[in-house]
């Protein structure tokens, strides 16, 4: 079974971003805390279940990120691809032309879809 997350907002972005990191630092870690079996099932249930891989064998994230400005989302993408161990997919992300100001009317679908409450 595959898992992808849902990264939501300038918060779920951070900690999804912190998720994934944390989980390819445990997958090219040298250092082991259980028995060589229990790492390598480990490794593999991360892989199988949080990335996809790249024929050049790169991880890529399963991950949607969502967000009303689009720096937020430009920033979690940069850093995951400076980290040079995984990345988030080239289509994996959704962001308006521009922030919402602080206004949180801004994202109510209802006015992005025409219709009125």
């Amino acid at each position: 079974m595959s898992i992808v997350t849902i990264q939501l907002g300038q918060c779920g972005n951070q900690i999804g971003y912190e998720v994934f990191d944390t989980l390819c630092r445990d997958l090219n870690s040298t250092q082991g805390f259980c028995s060589k079996k229990e790492n390598e099932l480990y490794e593999t249930s991360c892989k199988e279940h949080f990335f996809n891989e790249e024929k050049n064998g790169v991880p890529v994230a399963r991950a949607l990120l969502i967000d009303m400005e689009p720096k937020v989302i430009s920033q979690t993408l940069l850093k995951a691809a400076h980290s040079g161990r995984w990345k988030y997919g080239q289509h994996s992300h959704f962001c308006q032309k521009q922030g919402s100001g602080n206004n949180w009317a801004y994202g109510r679908l209802d006015d992005k879809l025409g219709s009125t409450p």
